[in-house]
């Protein structure tokens, strides 16, 4: 199986870290490609920058055949309805994602956000993915190392009482477990439930050493035949040609 992550911000920093996180992930057990989107600034922050993005992202989906799934690596989810309305192929927004699998996996949340303006936008996305009776809100973290993710996700927890923290950026990826030892609440980050997602993983609570991670022990895995045809299902798609657009 194949995924493309597809980077919606112009920064090439970004696409590393997604890049370890995927692989530590996946452990070789499957290709997960990363690329980033050119036109856009190197943190996407607008609804103007999500549009100075979209041909090149629609552009990479149409072209990417080879691909089984792709990941739109933003927490906003930008132009994500116009990807999957021009192909067959699941595409996965690491929001919708994040935030459904948390619901699955605690009883209350809140996410880390890279800026103010960002708070907003996350209320209406989680009213948009019928997660907003658990969402607590978000904490602001400009920083992206795990000390200073560490202290927004500890004012979370002291603030709003939850047991659940979503990283809400890509470049976030890999201080989760950190979190999870020196807070011992349950952290998802992005980046991984985004591929996990992709893959078609069902989600299973199960402990882990060091915090508790969703899914990770307990994980049963379809062929990707499978997956493509239950999506296909689901979505009112007759079998057919991949990324063919969808009929209304």
């Amino acid at each position: 199986m194949k995924i493309l992550i597809i980077n919606p911000n112009g920064d090439a920093e970004t696409d590393e870290r997604l890049r370890k996180k995927a692989a530590a992930f996946v452990r070789g057990a499957y290709q997960v490609d990363v690329t980033h989107v050119a036109a856009t600034p190197k943190l996407m922050a607008t609804q103007e920058d999500a549009a100075k993005g979209l041909p090149e992202m629609m552009e990479l989906v149409r072209q990417g055949e080879e691909y089984d799934a792709f990941v739109v690596a933003c927490h906003s989810d930008p132009n994500l309805e116009v990807l999957q309305a021009i192909t067959d192929t699941p595409v996965v927004g690491i929001a919708e994602a994040s935030m459904k699998i948390a619901s699955m996996n605690c009883h209350s949340f809140a996410v880390i956000s890279p800026s103010a303006r960002s708070i907003s936008p996350k209320r209406a996305l989680a009213r948009k993915y019928l997660c907003q009776d658990l969402y607590r809100g978000a904490e602001v973290c400009p920083e992206n190392d795990s000390e200073n993710l560490c202290r927004a996700a500890e004012r979370a927890v002291e603030h709003s009482h939850v047991d659940g923290i979503v990283l809400g950026c890509a470049n976030y990826a890999n201080a989760d477990a950190y979190i999870e030892r020196k807070l011992g609440v349950k952290v998802f980050d992005v980046v991984e439930h985004q591929v996990r997602v992709g893959q078609n993983f069902p989600v299973v609570p199960q402990p882990h050493a060091g915090g508790v991670q969703a899914g990770v022990d307990s994980l049963c895995l379809e062929t990707p035949e499978t997956f493509q045809q239950k999506f296909r299902l689901g979505q009112g798609l007759a079998p057919g040609k991949r990324n063919a657009p969808r009929r209304a």
